[in-house]
């Protein structure tokens, strides 16, 4: 009698502790879903890209997950973003006929995985970016708690084209101002375009008229600033947003 109630007792112990273990991990498990959801909520509020024809302009959207942007020049096309993969950023190529050795210039707005992924589909194109977010893609700046982040590995990070605040290109008669608009990250950049449209990447959320931070933002302090300086100081005629579409000056 006495060895089968030490077998029970022991039996009872070990029930228990697998019960706490379990309540352990099954709360882990809700904490890791409950902060995911959490962290890619805003993913799901944010509008659908349509891949079309910007009317009257010789501006293309694609929709790559995020919005890429081209402006047709004489002699190819200068390209705003590289979109999330190149699957998808190929599709939006052929719905236009456009041939991927015709993208000749990619100006990145920043580094973020959803604007440099479909990169590799363009070897020989010329590569632009700020210098001050070069540092989020040679390890020497983190773009979260994880680390920084990553160009396909196609891409020499070294044969990118870094310019300053304020430069300025002239490409085949198309003039493009390289705008500094820290916040979302540490470099993000938004571009003028012959002085009219205004590329601004995720350097800014505009939704019914209202422009407000961007989520995912490293600072929103500094993004909130950029953004007030952005709407105060520079004169545009259209804004083309990554993930908010396009907004016309009224």
């Amino acid at each position: 009698m006495s060895g089968s109630s030490d077998n029970n007792k022991q039996d009872n112990y070990m029930n228990k502790i697998f019960k706490r273990v379990l309540l352990v991990v099954v709360s882990i498990i809700i904490l890791i879903i409950g902060a995911g959801l959490f962290y890619y909520f805003p993913m799901f509020l944010m509008p659908h890209v349509e891949t079309s024809h910007v009317p009257d302009t010789d501006v293309y959207v694609l929709n790559a997950m995020s919005a890429v942007y081209l402006i047709k020049t004489g002699n190819g096309y200068i390209m705003i973003d590289a979109g999330l993969n190149t699957k998808t950023l190929q599709k939006s190529l052929n719905e236009f006929m456009i041939d991927p050795q015709n993208i000749k210039w990619i100006f990145l707005t920043h580094s973020d995985g959803d604007h440099t992924g479909g990169l590799s589909l363009f070897p020989n194109a010329d590569i632009y970016m700020s210098e001050d977010e070069f540092s989020l893609i040679n390890g020497t700046a983190k773009r979260t708690i994880f680390g920084g982040n990553t160009m396909p590995s196609e891409i020499d990070i070294h044969q990118i084209n870094l310019f300053q605040d304020g430069q300025e290109y002239m490409i085949n008669g198309v003039k493009i101002v390289c705008i500094k608009t820290p916040g979302h990250t540490i470099g993000s950049t938004v571009y003028l375009v012959d002085d009219q449209y205004l590329f601004t990447g995720d350097a800014i959320k505009n939704r019914d008229g209202k422009t407000s931070v961007h989520p995912y933002s490293m600072n929103a302090g500094l993004s909130k600033e950029t953004i007030d300086r952005i709407m105060k100081n520079i004169k545009w005629s259209t804004i083309l947003t990554s993930h908010y579409g396009i907004h016309n000056q009224k």
